[in-house]
């Protein structure tokens, strides 16, 4: 048996998309530094209860003694079922972290819940506490940031057994971050040419941050409020910090020369919120020598300088994704999107200028949302041209302000609904009273399904096209992009009938797989 001091295990429902286990990477790698023993389980099947089976396994091979779940909203029934399962062949503690479990961990903690302890917002500090500590829950009182169950501890009810929150943890100063445990997973299997890393751009492509935190307020993002949980007393973290450039930079090398990835994305909740910050990166990674083309994740209200722009471009930055969410003044200040309709048109003007690609994410179903409103978004999606759009149905997803302003609980069991592409009705946020079903599949046809050609090959750019033809992944890149390009009718014709589908079935919804009774409590 492996002597493991802690699994890391990513849900079975992302098994399939190529993106890699972001925050396992980085957390294994800072936990080794200090000596412990960390393994990473990232299955690769196509089913989820392949995925199941290959996990219990390895448990039971590895032997850990403490297992990690890391899990989204959406993922909730998934990993809930998978922790149920691991319980019964394993005695290790289990935790949970990521988003759900910082801002709900009452959904993880209960009488005889799977998961031991929720690991709130930044992991690196609390989880090294907590494998460098004793397992006994006097102990656990003593660890900042965490939530864990307590059978004799007396809650503000008066009941007996109850949840305990430890106070918030300090933030992690980014120097002392580790380089991602590369090591621990098949990097092989993230060299196959994917479109879920760079929005529908076929691409050998790795993930990595160059920033951590947040400013704003969305209220219908939950980022904020997960930062807020690694607060220095309580009272938010509301600026953002950097990594260091050298580290970066020796990151993006060793990810192109020893890996093979020809391309990069920026994960960073506000890449370019500091224009030094990013005139600092793009200068390093020209001086650098690296050849990876990239992407990365913004505002628009952070490209408003053409010169800035241009520098991008130059560096290797092919697009710019951007949650422009509405068209409407009113809708964007209700969300307190802090941005304008302004801002929006100069971004898209600089990059159209600049050659290069875009992705805009709408929202339909916004809280108080009007024909009116869904008519200016219309005008701005035909005023802005962008490369590529997304347009998904506003969701009240947990510990949002959007969610806490509807005066009810969503129940655990309806979270995989929170995955949908159209919203149940149950959850209507808009004012109008149009299909929002029939509305949303209006709108993806119109700007998403155009053609049975998808267009964004054809305006990728030639310094794309340059390279996948010089990678030496080139026949895996021609065969993906063909494969992708006669597929599209049948795409097409398979969007059409899943839509038709949901029309007729739309309370049932169909699933791979049910949760057991106790993580539905």
């Amino acid at each position: 048996m492996k002597n493991i001091d802690l699994m890391l295990i990513s849900s079975p429902a992302n098994a399939i998309d190529k993106f890699m286990p972001f925050s396992s990477l980085y957390l294994a790698g800072y936990l080794e530094k200090f000596g412990f023993k960390i393994s990473i389980v990232n299955p690769h099947f196509k089913f989820i209860e392949d995925n199941n089976n290959f996990i219990i396994e390895e448990v039971k091979k590895q032997n850990p003694k403490y297992i990690g779940f890391s899990c989204f909203v959406t993922d909730y029934d998934v990993v809930s079922d998978l922790a149920e399962k691991v319980r019964k062949v394993s005695n290790a503690k289990i935790l949970a972290g990521n988003a759900q479990p910082s801002v709900a961990p009452e959904d993880f903690l209960y009488e005889g819940s799977p998961f031991d302890i929720v690991v709130r917002g930044e992991g690196e500090l609390t989880v090294k506490e907590i494998l460098s500590s004793k397992q006994d829950i006097d102990t656990l009182y003593k660890i900042d940031g965490i939530a864990f169950f307590d059978k004799n501890h007396v809650g503000s009810d008066g009941i007996k057994g109850s949840i305990v929150i430890n106070k918030n943890r300090t933030l992690i100063n980014m120097a002392d971050c580790g380089k991602p445990a590369y090591h621990l997973i098949d990097v092989n299997w993230y060299t196959a040419p994917t479109k879920y890393v760079i929005r529908r751009l076929t691409a050998v492509c790795a993930v990595i941050y160059t920033g951590r935190g947040c400013p704003y307020k969305c209220n219908f993002c939950a980022s904020n409020v997960v930062w807020n949980t690694n607060s220095k007393g309580g009272k938010g973290a509301t600026f953002v910090r950097w990594r260091s450039l050298d580290v970066v930079m020796e990151e993006l090398a060793l990810l192109q020369n020893k890996y093979g990835f020809d391309f990069f994305y920026i994960l960073d909740d506000t890449f370019g919120i500091n224009e030094k910050q990013t005139i600092a990166f793009c200068e390093a990674y020209k001086a650098s020598g690296l050849k990876m083309l990239w992407a990365a994740e913004t505002r628009v209200t952070c490209i408003k300088n053409p010169k800035i722009v241009k520098l991008l471009r130059e560096s290797g930055c092919i697009q710019l994704d951007f949650g422009v969410e509405s068209g409407s003044p009113r809708l964007l200040k209700n969300i307190r999107k802090l941005t304008t309709v302004e801002d929006t048109y100069r971004a898209f003007k600089l990059c159209r200028q600049y050659g290069m690609r875009t992705f805009c994410n709408m929202m339909l179903n916004m809280q108080g949302e009007t024909e009116e409103d869904l008519e200016l978004s219309k005008k701005m999606l035909a005023d802005i041209k962008p490369t590529i759009i997304s347009i998904g149905g506003t969701q009240p997803y947990p510990g949002t302000d959007l969610y806490k302003s509807l005066g009810y609980k969503i129940d655990k069991k309806d979270y995989h609904l929170l995955d949908r592409m159209f919203p149940p009705e149950k959850w209507r946020l808009a004012k109008h009273k149009l299909d929002l079903r029939k509305t949303l599949e209006e709108l993806m046809i119109k700007y998403k399904l155009v053609s049975v050609f998808e267009k964004h090959f054809f305006i990728a750019g030639s310094d794309y096209w340059k390279k996948i033809f010089t990678s030496k992944h080139r026949f895996k890149y021609i065969y993906c992009i063909l494969r992708s390009l006669l597929g599209s009718p049948v795409n097409y014709l398979r969007f059409r009938w899943e839509t038709y589908k949901y029309s007729r079935h739309s309370s049932a919804g169909t699933r791979l797989w049910r949760p057991s009774a106790k993580a539905s409590k």
